[in-house]
C-alpha cells in the first residue's frame, strides 16, 4: 500500500497524525471496510461531483454504506452538482489509482461537503489513493480539517445496504 503523494504531503503540512491500514484489493469503500474488518459507518466514501454550471469539482464524503443525496448538496452548496464521470477522476486525482478517490479534497484544492454521521465516529478511515489501503484519523483531527466545509445529513443508506441489512431497520423476519 502507498499513500498518494499529494495526500501524504497535505497530511504532513497540516500536522495530522494518521495511521495506515492495509487490506486486500477492493473496488469500493464498503468493500474496503469489510476487508479491513471495520464498520462501514467509520469508512468514508468519497464521491467526486461536478457543478454543471461552471465545471468546478466538489468532493462529497459519506459513510461507505450510504449514497449521496444530490438534492441536499445542490441546495446547500448552491451548485448544480452531478456525479463526475470516471474519466474525470484521472484528471483530478493524477497520483491515485482510478476510483480510489481520497477524501481529503483540500489536498487537491477542491471544495467539500460531508455527512455529519462521519463527525460522530471516534475515528474515520479514508482511501489512501489506491485500492489496498486506508488512512485513519482521529475525531479531533477530522473536525479540525473538515468543520469549515458544509455538512449535514447529505446521504442515506444505499438500497443494496438496506436490502442486505434490513433486519437492522425493521427487525428480524417474523
Amino acid at each position: 500500500m502507498s499513500t498518494a503523494p499529494r495526500l501524504d504531503n497535505f497530511l504532513r503540512l497540516s500536522q495530522t497524525d494518521y495511521r495506515t491500514v492495509d487490506h486486500r484489493h477492493t473496488e469500493s469503500a464498503a468493500d474496503s471496510a469489510h476487508a479491513a474488518h471495520l464498520s462501514t459507518a467509520r469508512v468514508a466514501k468519497s464521491v467526486l461531483l461536478r457543478d454543471k454550471r461552471n465545471g468546478r469539482y466538489l468532493v462529497a464524503l459519506t459513510p461507505a454504506c450510504n449514497r449521496v443525496h444530490l438534492g441536499w448538496v445542490r441546495d446547500n452548496t448552491h451548485t448544480d452538482a452531478v456525479l463526475a464521470r470516471e474519466a474525470e477522476l484521472v484528471e483530478v486525482f493524477p497520483d491515485c489509482e482510478l476510483g480510489a478517490v481520497p477524501g481529503f479534497g483540500q489536498a487537491y484544492q477542491l471544495d467539500m461537503v460531508w455527512d455529519e454521521d462521519l463527525g460522530q465516529q471516534p475515528s474515520v478511515f479514508f482511501e489512501a489513493g489506491d485500492h489496498q489501503g486506508l488512512i485513519e484519523i482521529e475525531r479531533d483531527d477530522f473536525h479540525r480539517l473538515f468543520d469549515s466545509f458544509p455538512h449535514g445529513v447529505i446521504s442515506q443508506p444505499s438500497d443494496d445496504y438496506l436490502a442486505y441489512h434490513s433486519y437492522e431497520f425493521w427487525g428480524e423476519p417474523g
